[in-house]
């Protein structure tokens, strides 16, 4: 059954609605708690809420932790876990290069990614989990390390707050350089366009994937890149270069359109060699999906 099942008409999900709203906390909070809230009302019910004290009953367990109540709703075995049991180290990466600050009816790249990230911050730190978020392009990085204190949401948000996209991509060095700040195995977390080499990306996966991180790679772009609706001549300019090109829209829009295609092909491709969860994204859809994935991947690493 699709994600978007959970609650059809979720406006705490939808783009259109928390891109009205400007303080990052309240977005956050509407965000996520309201996932939670249709969590709650749909066939995913075993990862409700509770999903962050509980793990699957195993041979041996001791049979007074088990939860007899979520068993009879979920028809499953789980027992209870404490605290200092089910915490985990959640990375949260962002690319801030230039081409994520194009925008689409009033939503940025990087400002959707901005809000995503505040709400599965706002999510993680409500499980107990350890945040941190690192942003990168070719200028260097900026790096908060994992913290499951209350006080990391609202650093987290300041830094997300200010966040400006405007020079180029480097996912080898960038990428690099957080992969050297990751001390301890976790979740990793990707937001990006992916508009660089799909080998270069690939690289950066796999030794993440090498030192035994879970991965998640949300894919973001506007429905002008990919739908390319653009059929009259036409001034482009590259957001991080700044060259620019006049052509007629309707005379390249099939071979963009295959470019982009093949691109975004090789990327799905190497993620699944690489077990790597690949999500795309649009910054006009709403957000469900994202979270999905966000809680699948977490219960494997419980």
């Amino acid at each position: 059954m699709p994600a978007q099942a959970i609650q059809r008409d979720a406006e705490f999900l939808d783009p259109k609605t928390f891109g009205r709203l400007q303080n990052l906390e309240l977005i956050a909070k509407y965000i996520a708690e309201g996932f939670m809230i249709g969590l709650h009302k749909s066939p995913y019910h075993g990862f409700s809420v509770e999903f962050s004290s509980y793990r699957k009953y195993s041979p041996g367990d001791n049979l007074k932790f088990v939860d007899w109540k979520l068993f009879g709703r979920t028809d499953r075995h789980y027992v209870k876990q404490f605290e200092e049991n089910t915490n985990l180290n959640c990375y949260l990466l962002i690319d801030k290069s230039g081409s994520m600050v194009l925008e689409d009816n009033g939503m940025s790249k990087l400002r959707y990614g901005s809000c995503l990230s505040a709400a599965f911050a706002y999510l993680m730190l409500k499980q107990r989990d350890a945040v941190s978020l690192a942003t990168f392009d070719s200028e260097g990085i900026t790096y908060l390390p994992p913290s499951a204190r209350k006080s990391q949401l609202m650093t987290l948000l300041r830094q997300l707050q200010g966040l400006e996209a405007k020079s180029g991509t480097d996912f080898t060095s960038g990428l690099n350089k957080v992969a050297t700040r990751i001390n301890h195995r976790g979740l990793i977390v990707l937001i990006s366009d992916l508009l660089a080499e799909p080998q270069e990306i690939l690289d950066v996966l796999k030794y993440f994937r090498y030192k035994k991180h879970e991965v998640i790679v949300l894919h973001v772009m506007s429905p002008q890149e990919l739908d390319f609706p653009f059929n009259e001549q036409i001034e482009f300019e590259d957001a991080e270069t700044g060259a620019k090109l006049v052509t007629s829209g309707r005379l390249i829009r099939e071979e963009y359109l295959q470019e982009l295609n093949a691109h975004c092909e090789k990327l799905q491709k190497g993620c699944l060699d690489l077990e790597v969860d690949f999500l795309s994204l649009r910054t006009d859809e709403p957000l469900t999906d994202a979270f999905i994935h966000y809680l699948v991947k977490r219960q494997a690493l419980l």
